[in-house]
């Protein structure tokens, strides 16, 4: 018998489970987040009385700088009353509170009852004036919480200006004079803005939309001066192009070429003044070179 002994080896084959991978708790976690913010946003809402929703709905509709129903951000305002962080393209700064000894809302109430008075003699203008009251359909009035906005808006049948044109029509200059004419009244500051359709010049024009804008803008400006406003209460006239259609679904809608004048509540004066008063390049590029 032989002394050899037979070694025998055996091997284990594991068996390698089959790969679970991490995708799923990727997914997982994107949909709580995307939950929690469902939740969220539904709880902030549900704290939000019906002025700071209209406020919110007419931001998402036309965030300008300083108009709030087109460029606007809140449509008709009935109480005069606006949240003390109401949200403006163009970084406006939080709407300032009350001042003490005008808690009660006494003052923004009775600059609130100014707006309402201005939009009342505008409307019985258009009322009582025949040739005026034809152009009704392209003046639309609004109390926001920017201000007071009188939008002047054209029309296919009867054009406020001629195609390429600055200057208004004679129906257009008359009621832009009458315009003034109420504006006159208020001690306020005054925002001017011209809007153009899509239709523009040639790519090579040196000429376009933003000069023609800002050319009607100033026209306006000098209308409403020859209509009584006070050139120190206007606080910019400025050419928008066609940034801030009034149709947002037909750029090149006749309506969307306007002129747009707010009153502005002493709240968006302040916010743009703010904008203003920002320091000047050469001396940001002096603090970032030489930070303290």
């Amino acid at each position: 018998m032989s002394d050899e002994q037979s070694i025998i080896i055996k091997r284990i084959n594991k068996c390698p489970h089959a790969a679970h991978g991490g995708a799923w708790k990727i997914a997982f976690a994107d949909f709580m987040t995307a939950a929690m913010a469902f939740f969220l946003m539904l709880w902030v809402l549900g704290g939000v009385n019906d002025e700071e929703m209209k406020a919110m709905a007419e931001y998402f509709r036309d965030p300008t700088v300083i108009e709030a129903s087109p460029m606007k951000l809140i449509e008709s305002q009935e109480a005069g009353q606006t949240s003390d962080a109401m949200i403006d393209m163009g970084g406006f700064q939080d709407a300032p509170k009350g001042k003490e000894g005008d808690e009660d809302g006494s003052g923004k109430a009775q600059e609130m009852a100014q707006m309402e008075a201005m939009k009342a003699a505008l409307e019985k203008k258009m009322d009582e004036n025949p040739t005026l009251s034809q152009l009704k359909e392209q003046l639309k009035i609004d109390i926001t919480p920017n201000g007071l906005q009188v939008q002047i808006l054209d029309d296919r049948k009867k054009p406020m200006f001629g195609s390429g044109v600055d200057l208004p029509r004679e129906y257009a200059s008359r009621l832009l004079k009458e315009v003034g004419s109420v504006l006159a009244k208020t001690t306020n500051k005054i925002s001017i803005a011209g809007h153009t359709d899509s239709s523009g010049y040639h790519d090579d024009s040196e000429y376009t939309n933003w000069e023609l804008s800002a050319d009607r803008a100033n026209a306006a400006r000098r209308l409403l001066l020859q209509g009584g406003v006070d050139s120190k209460r206007i606080a910019q006239a400025v050419g928008l192009s066609d940034t801030v259609p009034f149709d947002k679904e037909n750029p090149y809608n006749p309506r969307n070429r306007r002129i747009s004048i707010i009153v502005l509540s002493k709240e968006a004066e302040s916010r743009l003044r703010s904008l203003s008063e920002a320091p000047a390049m050469e001396d940001l590029t002096q603090e970032l070179a030489n930070p303290s």
